[in-house]
């Protein structure tokens, strides 16, 4: 049993280390750089040359200003002013938190370098989060910026997207997001919204997602691609550009470019502006033998099917109606200004009308 005098003197001595420790960097030490140690198991003091090492193991728990550093094992080097964590890191600061197998921090410029099943957490006073995975990372404290790098795969509450990708950059004083190395998007359940680029940027106030070069969207209903994509996630509306291209079960299109309206992630409206193709089919997967051209076209869906769409400016435009027991097989191609086409539940063609300045011809079948 150590008698309370050896405890006190004990005591005495750590807390003359710690001070001898920080004793001459007194003067220039600013907010962020005061150490403040809360607990640690054990607490040793070496010294190599001019440095002085404060080593701490077990339950480690210190400040640096108002951050908040825990793990099993710290080493603190005094003249060099950076702090090595081994074993359970874990770093809070504000909104901000920060685990890792190992960090080193390096007090100025303020930066942490993390790796081994990284994972950073962010939250905000609405209840708002988004947590980042990776095999590495570095958090720039001074500029707010943390970089990741090595099977980054990242989540967002908010926006209910999951996104994967091998370098993420986030900037979150400016509410900037960067992904490159194959960056993957999915929106909304695993099957709902697909979206594939080499480049993607984010960007949170606008809640604006951008992806360039080999853009490639794909959902349950259609796929689109393209070389430019912006997708406001607040409207609801995707703009394709760069040789955009749309495939369906029952239409495939492209024009110079196009803009895809959603509802709860269910597209509802596409409009196709400048050198326009639609080709469509009554039947899910059947062969898309009809086929208009125009400067601008929309098409209009609900429940997954065409219900509408209408043709503008110099619009051509060929039709095969297929015999059944109540109608007859006819083929009809005309040329005009205006079309609208509007389509049943079972993406049937019920009315067809064109106006202004037009030219066609109807080639029935003979049955006999």
């Amino acid at each position: 049993m150590m008698s309370t005098n050896n405890k006190l003197c004990l005591w005495v001595l750590l807390v003359g280390l710690l001070c001898a420790f920080s004793l001459h960097a007194k003067p220039s030490q600013t907010a962020s750089e005061k150490f403040r140690l809360v607990h640690a198991d054990k607490l040793f003091m070496n010294k190599l040359e001019s440095e002085q090492i404060l080593e701490l193991n077990g339950n480690v728990h210190f400040f640096y200003g108002t951050t908040e550093f825990r793990s099993s094992r710290a080493l603190i080097f005094d003249v060099k002013k950076t702090v090595r964590l081994y074993g359970n890191v874990t770093v809070s600061n504000d909104s901000l938190s920060l685990k890792a197998d190992t960090l080193a921090y390096y007090r100025i410029p303020e930066l942490l370098n993390m790796g081994g099943k990284v994972l950073a957490t962010h939250k905000n006073n609405q209840g708002d989060y988004r947590w980042t995975r990776s095999d590495f990372a570095s958090y720039d404290k001074a500029r707010d910026v943390l970089t990741t790098w090595g099977n980054v795969s990242a989540y967002d509450y908010r926006e209910t997207a999951y996104a994967q990708c091998g370098y993420a950059q986030w900037d979150r004083k400016e509410g900037y997001a960067l992904m490159l190395e194959e960056p993957k998007l999915r929106s909304g359940t695993t099957d709902s919204l697909l979206i594939q680029a080499e480049k993607m940027e984010f960007f949170d106030r606008e809640r604006k997602l951008i992806a360039t070069f080999n853009v490639r969207v794909d959902t349950r209903d259609y796929k689109a691609t393209s070389d430019f994509l912006i997708y406001f996630m607040q409207d609801e509306k995707a703009v394709f550009t760069g040789e955009p291209k749309f495939y369906s079960d029952y239409a495939n299109a492209d024009a110079q470019e196009f803009h895809l309206y959603f509802k709860e992630r269910k597209l509802v409206r596409a409009e196709l502006l400048d050198s326009c193709f639609v080709a469509f089919s009554e039947e899910q997967k059947a062969v898309k033998q009809n086929t208009v051209k125009a400067d601008y076209i929309s098409m209009h869906f609900r429940d997954d099917q065409i219900r509408k769409f209408i043709a503008e400016g110099k619009v051509d435009y060929y039709y095969v109606q297929e015999a059944t027991e109540k109608r007859d097989h006819f083929i009809n191609s005309a040329s005009g200004v205006f079309l609208q086409a509007d389509f049943d539940d079972q993406s049937k063609l019920t009315g067809m009308q064109m106006k202004t300045n037009i030219h066609g011809k109807y080639l029935f079948v003979n049955k006999s």
